[in-house]
């Protein structure tokens, strides 16, 4: 009973920590996420002229080579969290053996296990937890350069979709090439006109940069929400556990503590009646 009640008082322990850490990131994620979607919108009504213009990030390829980016996390302890990711991925390499393919982990817990299996990687980022702005620069100059050497024809990315006071679910997303816009482009109603300055190829240059990067750092985000809201839930479902473990040992102990005194008097009753 006391090893029980000093797991006890660590699950209740980390799962504040992981409530406290989860609410920081969801309100990250909520405030990022409006600002992408918006941009994304913006994107996408520009893409027909960008087609126009040959971007090599739009260029429609005859794909040989696949590559997925993986977004686990860094620890464990956060229910199924980390191994429907890893499932995910294995199904993922299942599905496009026609291809090569080849995993990014982003994540300790991806980064050892894929490691261990040997499956090809084009690089990797074992340390996610800080889910911030630099880390989603590096990947995204990272992911752009494995496209336009051709080191992949395309690139998607595998991570947890966050989903207020459940469990989220792994989605896989298209990341490069960016023919997806192009054809959410279709999409859109009553398009946009605008007027650019200095011109439309130098302005959608750097938007475009700036969308990516938000992109990956949105999905950073969103999984290290996802990753919280399991690891708060699992170590919600712990602590509840080991108070219903504590409750059945209490009644053994006072059952088993009862039936010892029983047992004394009855023998010492006995004892009595023969004296006498």
């Amino acid at each position: 009973m006391k090893s029980i009640k000093n797991i006890h008082e660590i699950t209740k322990a980390m799962e504040m920590i992981a409530a406290f850490r989860f609410k920081k990131a969801e309100g990250r994620f909520s405030k990022s996420k409006n600002y992408l979607s918006e941009m994304e919108k913006l994107v996408a009504n520009l893409s027909g002229a960008a087609a126009n213009l040959s971007d090599p990030l739009f260029e429609k390829r005859v794909v040989k080579k696949k590559a997925l980016v993986v977004l686990t996390g860094d620890k464990g302890l956060c229910g199924a969290y980390n191994t429907n990711l890893v499932k995910a991925a294995n199904l993922w390499l299942k599905d496009n053996q026609g291809f090569e393919t080849f995993l990014i982990p982003a994540g300790k817990v991806g980064f050892e296990f894929f490691r261990k299996k040997h499956v090809p990687m084009l690089g990797d980022y074992p340390e996610k937890a800080m889910a911030d702005l630099a880390l989603a620069k590096k990947i995204t100059a990272e992911l752009i350069q494995h496209f336009l050497s051709g080191k992949a024809d395309e690139i998607s990315i595998l991570y947890t979709q966050y989903k207020a006071g459940g469990a989220g679910s792994t989605r896989v997303h298209p990341f490069l090439s960016l023919q997806y816009l192009a054809a959410s482009k279709n999409e859109v109603k009553n398009p946009v006109e605008y007027l650019y300055e200095p011109d439309f190829e130098s302005v959608f240059s750097n938007l475009l940069g700036r969308y990516l990067e938000g992109k990956i750092y949105l999905v950073l985000l969103e999984s290290l929400t996802s990753e919280y809201s399991a690891r708060m839930m699992a170590m919600k479902q712990a602590t509840e556990n080991g108070e219903e473990v504590l409750d059945s040992l209490k009644l053994l102990k006072n059952k088993t503590r009862q039936a010892t005194i029983t047992r004394e008097l009855s023998e010492i009753v006995s004892g009595a009646s023969i004296l006498v």
